[in-house]
This record gives C-alpha cells, sequence and structure tokens, in this order.
C-alpha cells in the first residue's frame, strides 16, 4: 500500500539510525533505532525499517545526517556509509528525498522548544529575535545555528567540531599539548564527544602516571568506574580532581575543568 500522505523522517549519526513516519494528521510514529555497523548501506538499514514499519509506504523523505550534504554524493563525517541522494530515493521508491545535515536539523527545532524543555545555563537572560546556537557531542560534535529572519528562521549548518581545540588554563594546555603529540590535529571533537572522553582519559593517565585501564566511553562513564578510577569523567559534574606532577605544569593546580 502505498500512503501518498505519510512521510518518511531520519535522524542519522555515526552511531545510531532514527527512523519514524509522519502521519497524515501530523503526529509521528514511534522511532526505530537502528546500529549503523549492522547494516552495509543506509539503503539497507532503511529497507529493513519500511519492511517492519506499522504504515505504508511513504512518498517522500527527509533524512537528518551527520555529513555535510553538498550534491547528490553524501559522504558520512565519522562513518563509511556514503550515497547517491537519487539512487538511495529510486532504491525506496520515493517521489522526493531530502538530505540535510543533522545539526542543521537541530537548529531547526529550537524555536518550538518550551520552557518545560529548557534548562538555564549560567546567569543571563535570552534576548528574543538574536541568533540561536545548537551544539552536542556524540561520535562526534556538532554544530549549527539558527538566525531570525522576520516571521521565519534561517538555520546555519557547519563543521564547527573541526573547529582548533584551545585550552583556557594551563591543565587544558598540558592535556591538549600531549594529545598534538597523537593527532596532526586537536579539534574540539577529540576532546568533545565519545571518542574524546577515551583520548582525555588516555592522556589524564598518562600525566599523572598511571597505566590507562583501556576503558571505552561507556565504562569511563559508567558511575561504578568513576567510583573506582579517578581518571573516569563524572559527565554532572564536569570536574575531576587530579594529581598532576608539578614540573608537567608552568602553574601547578589540581582540577581539570
Amino acid at each position: 500500500m502505498r500512503a501518498m500522505d505519510w512521510s518518511l523522517v531520519g535522524d542519522v549519526g555515526a552511531t545510531n539510525a532514527r527512523f519514524a513516519l509522519l502521519k497524515p494528521g501530523g503526529d509521528l510514529t514511534p522511532a526505530r533505532s537502528y546500529l549503523c555497523d549492522d547494516y552495509p548501506t543506509i539503503g539497507d538499514a532503511l529497507t529493513a525499517y519500511l519492511a517492519t514499519s506499522d504504515g505504508g509506504a511513504p512518498s517522500r523523505a527527509v533524512l537528518a545526517i551527520a555529513a555535510a550534504p553538498a550534491g547528490d554524493v553524501v559522504r558520512m563525517t565519522n562513518h563509511p556509509w556514503s550515497f547517491s541522494v537519487a539512487e538511495l530515493r529510486a532504491r525506496l521508491g520515493l517521489d522526493s528525498l531530502m538530505v540535510i545535515n543533522d545539526f542543521e536539523a537541530n537548529a531547526l527545532s529550537l524555536p518550538r522548544l518550551t520552557g518545560n524543555d529548557l534548562t538555564k545555563v549560567g546567569t543571563g537572560e535570552a534576548m528574543a529575535g538574536m541568533p540561536m546556537g545548537v551544539l552536542g557531542p556524540g561520535s562526534g560534535l556538532g554544530v549549527a545555528g539558527l538566525v531570525s529572519s522576520g516571521d521565519a528562521f534561517i538555520p546555519i549548518a557547519g563543521e564547527g567540531g573541526h573547529v582548533t581545540m584551545a585550552a583556557a588554563d594551563d591543565e587544558e594546555a598540558t592535556v591538549l599539548g600531549l594529545l598534538r603529540q597523537r593527532f596532526d590535529h586537536v579539534s574540539a571533537e577529540r576532546v568533545l564527544s565519545g571518542p574524546g572522553l577515551v583520548n582525555l582519559y588516555n592522556a589524564l593517565c598518562e600525566i599523572g602516571g598511571k597505566p590507562s585501564a583501556g576503558f571505552t566511553a561507556a565504562q569511563i562513564t559508567d558511575p561504578n568506574t568513576m567510583a573506582e578510577d579517578a581518571y573516569a569523567v563524572p559527565i554532572p559534574a564536569g570536574i575531576r580532581v587530579i594529581d598532576v606532577p608539578p614540573q608537567k605544569l608552568r602553574t601547578p593546580r589540581r582540577a581539570l575543568r
């Protein structure tokens, strides 16, 4: 059955791909999540979803993907998937297929957030009509912006996670200096991401003179690991007290933010 008024929507990251159907009345079906590594191509993942979805075959789709779409061929930033938009549209039997950056999609959602969706950070106050920004760590670091234009909003997609990471103090400079010995370029997502947690943990272990336990990002943020290993990072607190040899710092301190 072809459902002309149904649409397919997807959020595709480097680890998980989530798909849902938009009903004619505007409601979404419950999203289903798929591990990207379980499927050779994005088309295989979409075909698996549509084979088990509750709705009819959609006529159009929008995919928000962790990439910088430009032209017909889309290559993901932190995953091997690449595809032709035209070929994927034909494979799925769609009349139209739009592919946009995942954080461009997140930026477009900002005006729809209400007070219950928000948590205040800092002491400042939001100013109506001013540009808005969105960022989020995952397998990488997504960044985008949103500016108002009359009654409409214009999203600004980008690859801000690849900007060079700067240090705010001597401790951070020590960590980044060590990471620069391992990577040609230490970008923001080298530390502000799941893999970045591993990079930070290993660097702190080396600076502190302790062998790394080889933890994954999930293990580093596990409360049990944090209780046993002083170099695992407690995400809610955002601060880890560490013993750094004074000779490795220009100004000895004991807290890494």
